[in-house]
């Protein structure tokens, strides 16, 4: 009672989260315009995955990862800010809107309608951290002591736990200082874009009292406007390129490295059930005959690219998965299908703009390159390892190699289909057209080497850079030098006479497959065929010696073959490979004074290929070669 007598009113005690102005108008017009803008801020979560490379749906281990936290690594893979400088744009603006539109929603509506938002981000876009931060954010916007009268200093403050999570979590790892800053430039503009977001639907909100659909309109404006920046400096083809093509290269593949298959033979051997499937067959019983056979149906089952029906293959030996993967990824950018929803007249020039991008060519080359992985199956039996070559040409990738060199022509890629389509077109003996395209490689390759060099003359010292137009490197194109200057040998006239018998032999020994079971049997018979005279013998010598697993009896066999064709471009060879040798054969002792002596032997035959040819290609190599040796 007060001093009158008269008892006080009872005042209900405040909730410490409260509700916002736009909660005053009809509930079911708020809700609609609630959910259109949750669907609306959907998109914009997805459209972040899809250009950071995230994948749908997230899954938990994503979320949880340490990986999942860290944005350092958003701004150097895939779109890449320092080869895309317009990413900061489209990533800040993109994050702004989802640090700040949660906010406004508990702000203005309360904070039981921005949980939604916060799983969104969590679970579309795949940003825990970010969700965590919001969180207090939100509970921040919606509680009574930040209800003050200016809302966006409100929303500058609640924005604290943003950037402390952009602060720790932003930067690139490991990186320069100047490349650690900038990393960094995204999430400044981040933070500003969400204040300008919050800014102008607060002032908007001012002037139309906070109606429902205000959230709405500007989510998508601004979403509008991000796709629109992204897609008028950079391109979707471009992140269609890195999506399904660069993050898809065979070399990157853990199916396609070596692996032993020792364990995995020793598990098949010592297990119950394959055993007993075995005894049902004429397998023998001893231990090492039986290692012996099952090797063989190994290497007879990989000859038609399939494993025995007794192995259990593991996920790391399932290169055909892997391969049907690869090619699947990289139709999906050379050939994309419609969706249901685009128009034709859209999708069609999506297709005409992506026929016409020099990115293409890398896609062909990429699916032409894992139709000729193939396993080499003689290196099964020796030493039990599985291993891919890639360098041999099979029919199955002929047409794709051809695509690539008819429609790219000038692209660097092309150089290695001209080497392919050379080696099929000299194998069915059109040896004039085949010294024609790699006379045509050769000039190209010189060309796109001057200009990587010329390139790499620019400023080091600058963090921004362009994507490179190319997967070419110097190392490829430098092995690709190699294989044309032998294969340009090969086909020349020193190797073959002009009688048709000459150049069909010639022909055969061109197209053997040197990982193939009968390699050996066929080199043998195909020498056994030739004249005593005939221009090819030193090559098909060469390439038994080569083949020889033991090291010592390889190495007397090239000795012989130097000393027999010291002129010829099989003894020439035959010189390069006994120096190869013997760096193997140093790389595998553990004696000082015996890895010593042979680094000496390596190097003196090397400098001997140097001094007796010096204007061939084999000169070139020794020198790369014997720069890779350890001094004395």
């Amino acid at each position: 009672m007060d001093g009158t007598g008269a008892e006080k009113p009872l005042v209900a005690a405040r909730s410490f989260l409260a509700v916002g102005p736009t909660l005053h108008y009809s509930h079911s017009n708020v809700q609609a315009f609630w959910f259109f803008a949750l669907m609306a801020f959907g998109g914009v979560c997805i459209v972040w995955s899809r250009l950071t490379g995230g994948q749908l749906p997230v899954t938990l281990e994503s979320i949880f990862s340490a990986q999942g936290w860290e944005l350092g690594h958003i701004s150097t893979s895939g779109i890449s800010i320092f080869e895309y400088p317009w990413q900061i744009l489209v990533l800040g603006l993109l994050m702004g809107i989802m640090a700040a539109c949660p906010i406004l929603v508990a702000q203005l509506l309360s904070f039981s309608y921005s949980v939604p938002f916060i799983f969104a981000v969590l679970l579309l876009a795949g940003l825990p951290g970010l969700a965590v931060s919001l969180v207090a954010s939100c509970i921040g916007a919606a509680c009574r002591p930040l209800r003050f009268r200016s809302r966006i200093i409100a929303i500058a403050l609640c924005m604290a736990p943003q950037l402390a999570y952009w602060g720790i979590f932003g930067a690139v790892k490991g990186a320069e200082p100047v490349v650690w800053g900038i990393s960094f430039a995204p999430w400044l503009a981040a933070w500003l874009s969400g204040l300008t977001f919050a800014g102008v639907v607060l002032g908007i909100g001012h002037l139309t009292r906070y109606r429902p659909g205000i959230l709405l309109w500007t989510e998508l404006a601004a979403l509008i406007g991000a796709c629109a920046l992204f897609e008028t400096t950079i391109g979707i083809n471009e992140l269609a390129y890195h999506r399904y093509v660069l993050q898809n290269a065979p070399e990157q593949v853990p199916q396609f490295h070596d692996h032993s298959l020792t364990v995995w033979m020793d598990r098949a051997i010592k297990d119950p059930a394959v055993r007993q499937y075995l005894s049902g067959f004429f397998y023998p019983a001893d231990p090492i005959q039986l290692r012996q056979a099952l090797k063989r149906e190994i290497q007879l089952e990989l000859a038609y690219d399939r494993w025995p029906t007794w192995f259990q293959v593991p996920e790391q030996l399932n290169y055909q998965k892997a391969r049907q993967r690869l090619l699947a990824q990289y139709d999906r950018f050379i050939r994309p299908t419609r969706p249901w929803w685009m128009p034709k007249g859209l999708y069609q020039r999506i297709i005409s703009r992506r026929t016409a991008s020099s990115r293409m060519a890398v896609a062909l080359y990429y699916k032409a390159l894992v139709n000729d992985y193939t396993p080499d199956i003689p290196l099964v039996d020796r030493q039990e390892i599985l291993r891919f070559a890639w360098d041999y040409p099979h029919e199955r990738s002929r047409q794709t190699w051809y695509e690539l060199y008819s429609s790219f022509s000038k692209s660097p890629e092309s150089i290695e289909a001209r080497l392919r389509i050379a080696r099929h077109w000299a194998g069915q003996g059109y040896f004039e057209l085949a010294e024609n395209l790699t006379r045509e490689a050769k000039e190209l390759l010189a060309e796109e080497l001057a200009r990587q060099a010329q390139a790499r003359q620019t400023d080091i010292r600058n963090p921004f850079h362009h994507p490179a137009t190319s997967i070419m490197t110097e190392a490829k194109l430098r092995d690709l030098q190699a294989r044309l200057e032998r294969f340009s040998i090969l086909i020349g006239p020193e190797n073959h006479k002009d009688d048709p018998g000459s150049e069909a032999r010639l022909a055969q020994f061109l197209m053997l497959n040197p990982y193939s079971m009968d390699y050996e049997a066929r080199l043998q018979q195909l020498l056994a065929e030739l004249p005593q005279d005939d221009p090819l013998r030193d090559n098909i010598l060469l390439a038994q010696a080569k083949g020889i697993p033991d090291i010592e009896a390889s190495t007397q066999r090239l000795q012989a073959l130097y000393q027999q064709y010291p002129q010829t471009d099989g003894g020439k060879e035959a010189l390069y490979e006994l120096a190869r040798l013997k760096i193997r054969m140093y790389q595998t002792q553990t004696s000082p004074e015996t890895r010593k002596a042979l680094v000496s032997e390596a190097r003196a035959l090397l400098q001997q290929v140097i001094h007796l040819y010096p204007d061939q290609f084999l000169a070139e190599q020794a020198k790369t070669t014997m720069a890779t040796l350890p001094s004395d």
